[in-house]
């Protein structure tokens, strides 16, 4: 009896140890042409999104969704400067996607389309010249 104690003891201890597994960020593209980026995950994800300015840039994070590699830098042209692609803290990856100087966009026009929990778009508005427009989230939404 003691030993079968001390068996399923060292067997919940093993359990404990192993982490959770979290998803994976699987691709992503960003099309300029269209002004949209393009996410999968390996899991499902409700990813959250917010606008920041100086610089000014659409935050998208993916809440328990793991990103294995250093961040990633792509260089964009036109409007968008860039977006950084990259783990955000020990289970959020995060895609930023900044504008170039001068240029902002109205966060109340970003539009998140969920096709399932792992394949998600986001369509963003034309970047303008001019003034900075008040932080407001953008929603996600998946179809009904």
């Amino acid at each position: 009896m003691r030993f079968q104690f001390l068996l399923l003891s060292a067997f919940s201890f093993c359990l404990l140890a192993i982490p959770a597994h979290a998803g994976q960020l699987a691709s992503w593209k960003f099309d300029a042409a269209r002004n949209r980026l393009d996410f999968k995950t390996d899991a499902g994800v409700q990813p959250k999104a917010v606008m920041l300015f100086n610089p000014t840039r659409l935050v998208i994070d993916l809440p328990g969704i793991g990103f294995p590699k250093p961040t990633i830098t792509q260089k964009l042209t036109g409007n968008f400067r860039s977006l950084r692609v990259g783990l955000f803290d020990g289970g959020t990856t995060r895609l930023v996607l900044e504008l170039q100087p001068g240029y902002t966009m109205n966060p109340k026009r970003v539009q998140f389309t969920g096709e399932n929990p792992i394949d998600w778009y986001v369509t963003i508005p034309v970047p303008e010249r001019g003034s900075t427009i008040p932080t407001l989230s953008p929603r996600p939404t998946l179809p009904r």
